[in-house]
């Protein structure tokens, strides 16, 4: 019924046309007598008939593809509108251009220009469509011509009708169809337009879904019909729900929907994911504090068989450890990254910790092991050293040596790092201008002590004070106990000062300008000294010994050759004592001159030089007697 209802209107606007055109035609004869030249004072009237000067007459006819009257189009029913002119006495007028023109956002023109050349027949056709899916409306055709150097024009009215555009899921027949995880399905799409296929042009159709906009489903963007038919593939690529496919008509308001229900993919396994702290080391329950802490974070992540992360799935969780620890969360839903996370809280005791990741469908992994250690640092566990405990810095200043801490906690763990440490000294300077002491890394720290006023000679008033010995005192803290421990550094002299020889029966004799030695055969003698500088504190580390001047005598290894490192040996509270190094010096006579049964006494001698880092010589005479000659 609307169909018929259409075409009678534009049989109606057709004979409403005709009647207009042919009463003004009418009326410009009556006003030019009937033809001929126009009444004076008069212009061409503008419609489907020229001016009667020229007598040519220009008409417009609108028809649908099979010839029938009509004013009314759509995609799939253009209009052909026929323009023709013809002179005072009906007869064609061919070879002139004539021009169409109208609103082109309501109609375009095929030819697309509008301008065509009369027939023979003075006619010229063109086809009138709508020029897009959106367009609808009245609007006015318009024809203009040139004849004998007058424009002659005429109009018609046609109307853009309403298209009725449909769009269709042709596939899936069904919604929502089923998809298996990473599967992929045919998706067919048609354009009608009043009920038909709409084969006119390619109508693009554009496509979105909520799975696509999230990475996990793939398609065109956008897809163009052939013949009215469009078609596309849909590829899971980890939905695992229920997506939406939208699709609409490019320009146009018509769209549809279908739902794809995807189905979840199987958990595959179960990845190790971030464990916090990244050395994976808790300290025990009540030891926690600045850069240390009791909990441990595991996150372990959901993957199905293609190696992609698994949302929404339930993962339990267990630990594995000899001491008792606490487990936070005993279960997690997996997040949109497959991501699940779980903490554990260390016990009172150290141990090794590993959680387990269960799914439902029994797949399991496991941790890398958690340790559980590091308590608060033990007065026992105090370990002080220095690198060098005899400098030469009596004499010198900025003579550096390193002081070491070793801290542990009662299970024989280092310390938890960045444990405050603190260093004092009574002698020299210690520590760095931003601080007088350090923070411990894994359970150790070190300050640089170095050798400048104040130094400390003999002083009967203050006996604990040994000329020469930098006392450093150091302290941290356990919880609210202070732990304390103390060490102490020489600053040696530059001179061998003191030395003694060691006899064999034990006892010591001062040497003071030189040493005589008796030798009753040609076989070496062993000396022993004790070289310290004038306080009775040890030559600076790293002095050495050396035989110059050698005469008649051989010095052969000298041992130590060189002055260790020697810490502070205490007698109760005090450093008391000479504490010197010892050294061995064999000393034979030399083999081209001694004769074990000689009569004469031959006598060798060397210098001993005691020669420290800062280039102090100590020179030593050593004299030896031995047999010789006949």
């Amino acid at each position: 019924m609307k169909m018929k209802t259409k075409a009678a209107i534009g049989q109606w606007q057709n004979v409403m046309l005709t009647a207009v055109l042919s009463s003004v035609f009418s009326m410009m004869l009556s006003a030019c007598g009937g033809g001929g030249a126009d009444a004076p004072g008069q212009k061409p009237a503008i419609g489907s008939v020229s001016s009667p000067v020229n007598a040519a007459v220009l008409s417009i006819s609108l028809s649908d593809i099979s010839g029938k009257a009509s004013n009314v189009t759509t995609f799939n029913s253009p209009l052909i509108a026929t323009a023709r002119i013809v002179d005072s006495k009906g007869a064609p007028i061919p070879n002139t251009l004539l021009a169409f023109s109208s609103d082109l956002t309501l109609v375009g023109f095929q030819p697309g220009s509008g301008s065509l050349m009369t027939d023979a027949d003075g006619s010229v056709k063109v086809k009138l469509s709508p020029a897009s899916l959106t367009a609808y409306g009245a609007g006015v055709l318009k024809a203009v011509a040139s004849y004998a150097g007058n424009s002659v024009q005429a109009q018609a009215t046609f109307m853009v009708g309403d298209s009725k555009l449909s769009l269709n899921f042709v596939t899936p027949v069904t919604s929502p169809i089923l998809l298996k995880a990473y599967a992929s399905t045919i998706i067919i799409l048609d354009v009608k337009s009043d009920g038909a296929l709409f084969s006119s042009s390619p109508v693009s159709i554009s496509l979105t879904s909520n799975c696509a906009a999230a990475g996990k489903a793939s398609f065109p963007a956008s897809v163009s019909t052939v013949n009215g038919r469009a078609q596309l593939t849909y590829r899971d690529i980890g939905c695992g729900q229920t997506d939406t496919l939208s699709a609409a008509i490019t320009g146009a308001t018509t769209s549809a929907t279908t739902q794809i229900q995807v189905l979840s993919p199987d958990a595959s396994s179960l990845e190790v994911g971030q464990i916090i702290p990244v050395d994976k080391s808790i300290v025990i329950k009540g030891a926690g504090g600045s850069g240390r802490t009791e909990t441990a974070t595991i996150k372990f992540r959901v993957i199905d068989q293609f190696g992609n992360p698994l949302p929404n799935q339930t993962v339990s969780f267990t630990t594995i450890s000899t001491k008792t620890v606490t487990l936070n969360k005993s279960s997690d839903v997996s997040d949109s990254n497959g991501t699940v996370t779980t903490t554990v809280n260390s016990g009172v005791e150290p141990t090794a910790l590993r959680v387990q990741a269960t799914l439902a469908n029994g797949v399991s992994s496991i941790s890398d092991t958690i340790s559980v250690s590091t308590g608060l640092p033990t007065q026992t566990s105090f370990s002080l050293s220095a690198a060098s405990y005899n400098i030469e810095g009596y004499n010198y200043d900025d003579t550096q040596t390193a002081v070491s801490l070793l801290l542990a906690d009662q299970f024989g763990n280092p310390v938890a790092d960045n444990t405050p440490v603190v260093f004092q000294t009574d002698s020299g300077a210690i520590g760095s201008a931003s601080r007088g002491g350090c923070n411990t890394q894994n359970g150790g720290c070190a300050v640089t002590f170095r050798s400048q006023n104040p130094r400390y000679n003999s002083d009967a008033a203050a006996p604990q004070k040994r000329a020469g010995l930098a006392t450093i005192a150091v302290s941290s803290l356990n919880a609210n106990t202070a732990l304390t421990g103390q060490t102490a550094i020489f600053l040696s002299g530059s001179f061998a000062s003191n030395i003694t020889r060691i006899l064999d029966d034990g006892s010591s004799v001062p040497v003071s300008d030189g040493i005589t030695l008796t030798n009753s055969g040609c076989s070496a003698m062993l000396l022993r000294l004790r070289i310290s500088d004038g306080h009775f504190n040890p030559m600076p580390n790293g002095t050495v010994l050396s035989a110059a001047a050698l005469d008649q005598l051989e010095i052969t290894d000298i041992f130590p050759s060189s002055v260790p490192n020697i810490a502070p040996t205490y007698s109760g509270a005090y450093v008391t004592g000479d504490q010197g190094s010892v050294h061995l010096i064999p000393v034979k006579p030399s083999t081209s001159v001694c004769l074990d049964s000689g009569t004469k006494r031959l006598t060798g001698s060397t210098i001993l030089q005691i020669k420290t880092p800062n280039g102090n010589v100590t020179p030593l005479s050593v004299k030896v007697t031995f047999p010789g000659g006949a």
